[in-house]
This record gives structure tokens, C-alpha cells and sequence, in this order.
């Protein structure tokens, strides 16, 4: 199936979800989070990702994970990136237990789009300090995609992962997981790079990228993605593509933010005081821009 029909397909079976200019939405994409080995590249983010989830929590926010929040490439057993990360899961817990947390598939977690394994591995999960299961995101779903309707006209916000139609991510899954299981994780010790993920280069992310700018501009479809790792923020005239970046960049997160009607490109950061006291900073690094800006131009597909 070309890359367009797969994002067709995923834009007509996605979850709806009804938003308004009293909506708040903070959306994350590629956590990538580990066992807390040397393979677990979430892990020196772990304590900015949890201020920043605390913040959302405390502000009325809905999470949105847009993708590759766990490495289930890496890792064949979820309860150990669940040992590994008990506070963030905790966090996430309590969004989930106030329906304010929705889960997006990406390439390095697709085996959740199985409601089985989703099921079995996500809605209890072993705790090993009790050496029992416990009751964690009961009910969880996780989608393809999902479109935020806004303010109920024919105007949406269309998200999604972005490894669809980039073939050794999507088609060829199993086995580039396989690879990564087998033989780049102990690679990566000694500095390998990904061969299969565009966050590593540069000439695949261009390709991705090329590929859903013109399937956004000949649709006319506001979207967000992820996949990448590259922030990108559209500016209102221009296709309107939009990245969330990554939760993994080196001592930074980044995220999109939709609050009061706008959007934002925020990046969560480490900065020193005058007095050496390191604090945990949101930084705004793209916007406001008013969400009717880029939807004005909306058509069905």
C-alpha cells in the first residue's frame, strides 16, 4: 500500500476527539522509553519529562503521545520499562484515571495497535516491589491516529506517528526490530547509528518529510507528526505540517501545545540559576498561531 493510501486510511479510522478554545492538549512523541540500561535513551531526560508532565497535570492538561512512547523494539517486556520509569507511569496513571491521557502507535511500539497484547501487557502490569499485578491504564486503546474536531465544524487537527509509508519502519517492522533487538542495541555501545531510523539520517527524514508535505498540501489537512525527531512549526500561508520533536534530544523535550484556541512549539530545558540551582524551564520556541489559521482551508477527503 503507497504512502498515501496509508494516510488516508488513517485519517478516515481515527479517534475523534471534540475540542474547544477551553481545551488544553500538550502532545509528546518518541519517549523511547527503556529498561534503564545503557540502551535506554529516554532515560537522561527521565526527571525533565516528569516536570513537564507534572505541569500539564497541575494546569488541566490532556496528554497526547504521539508514538514510540515505549521501545518495544528494544525491549520484548513492558514491565521493566515500567520498573524502570515508576514515577512518569505513576503520572500517567492519573491522566489515564481522569480519561485525560490518549496513546498513539509509532514503528517502535505498533505491536499496541494489538488489542491483545495491549491488554495483556498495559491495562494490569506486574509490580515487582508488591510481586504482583496491579491495576495500571485499565481499558487502554492505543490508536493510529487520532483528529481533533475543532469547535465541531468540518475542521480538524489531524495526528499521527508518521512511520506510515516509510517502508523499513512500517511494512518491514518485524524486521528491522529484530535487528534492533539482536544486534544495534549492542552497537550502539560503542556508537553506531540507527540504519533504520530517519532521526539518524538526514536523507531518510528528508524523504519522510517530502512524502506527507505533499499528501498535507494537496489535502489541505492540518497535521501532526512525529517520527523524525525534527521540531517543525508552519507558519499560517504555509503547509501546514507541524512536528512534535522528541522527548530524547540531549537534556531537552520537546512538545506541541494547544491552549486557548492556538498552538505552540515548547521545548522543556535545564538552566542554571545565578546561585548554580538547576531548574527544569519551559521555553516557548514557536508561537502562538491561532488554530483557525490553518484550517480554514480545510476539504474532505
Amino acid at each position: 500500500m503507497k504512502a498515501e493510501e496509508k494516510l488516508n486510511k488513517a485519517y478516515k479510522e481515527a479517534k475523534i476527539i471534540k475540542i474547544d478554545d477551553g481545551s488544553r492538549i500538550a502532545i509528546f512523541s518518541d519517549a523511547h522509553r527503556g529498561d534503564g540500561s545503557f540502551t535506554d535513551e529516554f532515560a537522561p531526560n527521565e526527571n525533565i519529562f516528569l516536570h513537564a508532565l507534572q505541569y500539564y497535570f497541575d494546569q488541566g492538561y490532556s496528554i497526547i503521545e504521539n508514538g514510540d512512547s515505549e521501545d518495544l523494539w528494544l525491549n520484548n517486556s513492558f514491565r521493566y520499562i515500567y520498573y524502570a520509569h515508576p514515577d512518569v507511569y505513576d503520572l500517567i496513571r492519573r491522566f489515564h484515571t481522569y480519561n485525560r491521557y490518549h496513546m498513539i502507535f509509532g514503528n517502535h511500539n505498533i505491536i499496541m495497535r494489538h488489542r491483545r497484547f495491549t491488554e495483556a501487557n498495559f491495562w494490569n502490569v506486574y509490580d515487582f516491589n508488591l510481586g504482583e499485578e496491579v491495576p495500571f491504564l485499565n481499558d487502554l486503546d492505543a490508536h493510529e491516529a487520532i483528529r481533533l474536531n475543532y469547535l465541531d465544524n468540518e475542521s480538524d487537527i489531524f495526528i499521527l506517528h508518521g512511520h506510515q509509508g516509510d517502508l523499513i519502519n512500517d511494512e518491514l517492522w518485524m524486521a528491522s526490530r529484530f535487528l534492533f533487538r539482536r544486534l544495534w542495541r549492542h552497537l550502539k555501545n560503542i556508537g553506531v547509528r540507527s540504519p533504520v531510523s530517519p532521526a539518524k539520517s538526514e536523507q531518510r527524514r528528508h524523504k519522510v518529510e517530502k512524502v506527507y508535505s505533499r499528501w498535507i498540501e494537496k489535502n489541505k489537512q492540518m497535521t501532526i507528526v512525529g517520527h523524525t525527531h525534527r521540531p517543525k512549526f508552519s507558519q499560517p500561508g504555509e503547509t501546514p505540517y507541524f512536528n512534535t520533536g522528541s522527548a530524547t534530544r540531549p537534556r531537552r523535550v520537546q512538545a506541541i501545545e494547544i491552549l486557548g484556541g492556538s498552538i505552540f512549539l515548547v521545548e522543556w530545558h535545564i538552566r542554571p540559576t545565578s546561585l548554580g540551582v538547576l531548574q527544569v524551564k519551559r521555553r516557548v520556541v514557536n508561537g502562538p498561531k491561532a488554530l483557525s489559521k490553518f484550517l480554514n482551508d480545510k476539504t474532505q477527503l
